[in-house]
């Protein structure tokens, strides 16, 4: 379920042992695939989570991709257990849980947004009333602050520089909202037209505005005002744009999602540019992309679509297809470094050389 982290050297990923008691996290060696280390715990929601038959939808695996940053690695189970470990041995530095240590609440479908780094503090979306959002010192794992608010969103979060100011901007079970990096104070916040939303994608930042999407409310574009908070009223909006469980990306002038067809919209109206079917696209899959002309598409039955623009149009290049099943059903994010292209179908880590 969780995505892949690599880097040159080193590729970690989670995963859960047979009988579903306890998470796994593995570093292979980039060049070979063979294995360097094994953290392996029992991930077992205690009765505040209140998990049915100790089962998630979908699994106990863990959904968050781990967080490389320098020599370590950040992992966080989808119970909340968070690990610091040594990116080159697996040694264990300090850990956490979200649910007994801070309060937090779990979310129906398990902790889900991926620890995010600012130098040497790492945030982290425990959910709980009086702790909503919480700073973790990289060195030693002491809490530098909590914040109250309300439960986690199943999204990660993202840094801005608003107004000369850096901001924490992501969101929470209810709402958009801004954080301030050093006190973790709420700057502001944003709640959509319509509730209930189940937030995924990650806010993406566009210039110096900001893209949001939803399942209930679309894709909006919004502006920041000159105190860093944001206008409440969207530049623009495309309400049909729906993307679920995966964040759009920018590619040149043009927003890139996909929602059973792969959407172009214009990056500053969010106009409907091109509207791409293909039989291969479904309802999930992720994004990435060059910035520039081009985005691969890995798609839930585990094929690999690269589009480029020509001119104004995107156009498909070409597929490559990764797996002889038919039966796969692929959820996990990739990892691209260099030209190295990492994924997961069907429990088995695959390493491709594109070019």
């Amino acid at each position: 379920m969780g995505g892949i982290a690599a880097t040159e050297k080193y590729v970690v990923c989670g995963t859960r042992d047979l009988p579903d008691r306890s998470d796994i996290f593995l570093c292979l060696d980039a060049a070979t695939g063979t294995q360097k280390w094994r953290f392996q715990y029992p991930a077992i929601p205690p009765p505040s989570a209140k998990v049915r038959d100790g089962k998630l939808d979908f699994g106990n695996s863990p959904r968050a991709t781990p967080l490389i940053v320098g020599d370590r690695v950040i992992t966080q189970s989808a119970f909340g257990d968070i690990h610091c470990l040594d990116l080159e041995t697996g040694e264990l530095h300090w850990s956490w849980n979200l649910l007994r240590d801070f309060g937090g609440k779990l979310p129906e479908w398990g902790y889900s947004g991926s620890p995010l780094a600012v130098g040497q503090v790492v945030i982290l979306q425990p959910g709980g009333s009086d702790c909503s959002l919480l700073a973790i010192n990289l060195a030693d794992g002491e809490p530098i602050w909590e914040t109250p608010g309300r439960g986690a969103s199943y999204s990660s979060f993202i840094l801005a520089q608003i107004a000369d100011k850096p901001q924490l901007i992501g969101l929470d079970s209810e709402t958009l909202g801004g954080w301030d990096l050093v006190s973790g104070a709420r700057l502001w916040e944003l709640k959509p037209n319509r509730n209930g939303e189940f937030q995924v994608p990650t806010p993406v930042l566009s210039a110096q505005n900001l893209l949001v999407f939803g399942e209930n409310n679309g894709a909006r574009l919004y502006r920041f005002l000159e105190a860093g908070e944001i206008d409440p009223q969207p530049v623009a909006q495309n309400p049909h744009c729906i993307p679920d469980t995966h964040t759009p990306v920018i590619v040149g002038e043009h927003v890139i999602a996909l929602h059973d067809s792969l959407w172009v919209l214009e990056r500053d109206s969010l106009v409907q540019h091109q509207l791409i079917d293909h039989d291969d696209l479904s309802h999930y899959g992720s994004l990435i992309t060059d910035g520039n002309s081009r985005v691969l598409v890995f798609t839930y039955q585990g094929k690999l679509l690269l589009f480029q623009f020509v001119g104004e149009t995107l156009q498909h290049q070409e597929t490559l297809s990764l797996t002889s099943s038919s039966a796969v059903q692929v959820y996990s994010h990739p990892a691209l470094v260099g030209n190295r292209f990492y994924c997961i179908i069907d429990g088995t880590l695959h390493s491709l050389q594109l070019w």
